[in-house]
């Protein structure tokens, strides 16, 4: 009896800790370059400090979506990052909803371009017990682009640390 509470213990545990998963590839879980070629049809290669970077071209609920997933030197998803156009948000974003749930923050404002349009600018954000994020934001930079961004707290510490250091190109 003991066992099986052990083995259903053990199956509930990747459900629990990986609760954001794009496709199937879970935020934090381990993964190797071939498993995200199958699952996802986009190949990787080598990145920085030992990590692996894979880039291509993706959909997600059927629209088109540029893809950057980091795979950490622990072999484990650090970020999946992906670019869709803000027409996709009103479709894409539901979706997430009914996938994640409510999310933990919404936020609404108002940008204005250089020619003076304003348009409603809207972030969704899920967090999790094991400080696994999911943003969703309808414009992200420009008016041509959206984010859907997956992170672990530790992709986040590096993205804000400084990269290098600039005083010597002065």
């Amino acid at each position: 009896m003991r066992s099986v509470q052990f083995l259903l213990a053990l199956l509930l545990i990747p459900v629990t800790v990986f609760a954001f998963d794009f496709k199937g590839v879970a935020l934090g879980a381990p993964v190797t370059p071939d498993q995200i070629l199958e699952k996802l049809g986009v190949r990787c290669g080598a990145g920085i400090v030992g990590t692996q970077v894979c880039n291509g071209g993706v959909t997600i609920a059927r629209e088109s979506a540029t893809l950057n997933l980091v795979i950490g030197t622990e072999g484990n998803v650090r970020r999946i990052d992906l670019t869709l156009s803000p027409q996709s948000f009103d479709v894409v974003a539901p979706l997430m909803i009914e996938k994640f749930g409510t999310p933990t923050k919404t936020t609404r404002s108002e940008l204005q371009t250089r020619m003076g349009v304003k348009v409603d600018q809207i972030t969704h954000w899920w967090r999790n017990d094991a400080e696994f994020e999911v943003s969703y934001r309808k414009y992200a930079g420009t008016l041509d682009s959206s984010n859907l961004y997956f992170s672990t707290k530790e992709d986040r510490e590096i993205l804000s640390k400084p990269r290098v250091n600039r005083r010597g190109d002065l």
